[in-house]
């Protein structure tokens, strides 16, 4: 929305002729800052929707947005998918390797080649490159591309907006709120030069 403001000019107490232009900019400059440094500092998650919930964001601080290891984003998004699903009265879901293994090349695969599916260009399923892994069982994956500034970090507020994105999407929830699944894995790349990201969760029973 244009915001549109008169130039008629106001007088202090004093007798000050006063810019009431200048008075509005400068208040609104501030408010954007302060909004600005609200959402940097801190993630509101909402509270979710008329059936389901979503848990309030524990990432905070300067710290949030340090660059994390795959390992550590890994434990992260697993705490947070467990969250959320034991806040819908389901139970958490425990790590497992090879789901991991398949999410992580498989982001690692649409970054290199350039795509973003959750078939690769020989047509191979979510399921298929579980197995080809030595996975056994069927696998329903979220994947998740963005686009950012050149040398974006990893960090643990990323990790948290991903899971939001995709709690927020009812395809995506609809994977992450599964009653059956009991395994996770996760996957996550960065092109530096370009920002560009890609996420992938990995569900199965």
């Amino acid at each position: 929305m244009k915001a549109r403001f008169s130039r008629r000019r106001y007088r202090h107490p004093s007798g000050k002729p006063v810019n009431l232009q200048a008075v509005l900019s400068v208040s609104l400059i501030v408010g954007f800052v302060f909004v600005g440094a609200r959402d940097f500092f801190s993630l509101d998650n909402g509270k979710g929707g008329s059936d389901w919930r979503i848990g309030s964001s524990t990432i905070g601080g300067l710290d949030a947005h340090q660059p994390r290891s795959l390992m550590e984003n890994r434990a992260l998004a697993l705490r947070l998918v467990n969250r959320d699903r034991q806040l819908n009265g389901l139970s958490p879901l425990v790590e497992d390797p090879l789901l991991a293994q398949a999410a992580q090349l498989h982001a690692q695969d649409m970054i290199t080649r350039r795509y973003y599916a959750h078939v690769t260009p020989e047509g191979k399923t979510p399921t298929d490159r579980f197995s080809m892994l030595g996975g056994q069982g069927g696998v329903g994956e979220n994947i998740m591309q963005q686009t950012g500034a050149p040398g974006i970090l990893l960090s643990s507020r990323l990790i948290e907006q991903f899971q939001k994105a995709w709690m927020y999407s009812k395809g995506h929830r609809i994977n992450l709120l599964t009653p059956f699944y009991t395994r996770f894995g996760y996957g996550i790349v960065a092109d530096p030069l370009t920002g560009r990201v890609y996420a992938v969760q990995n569900f199965s029973s």
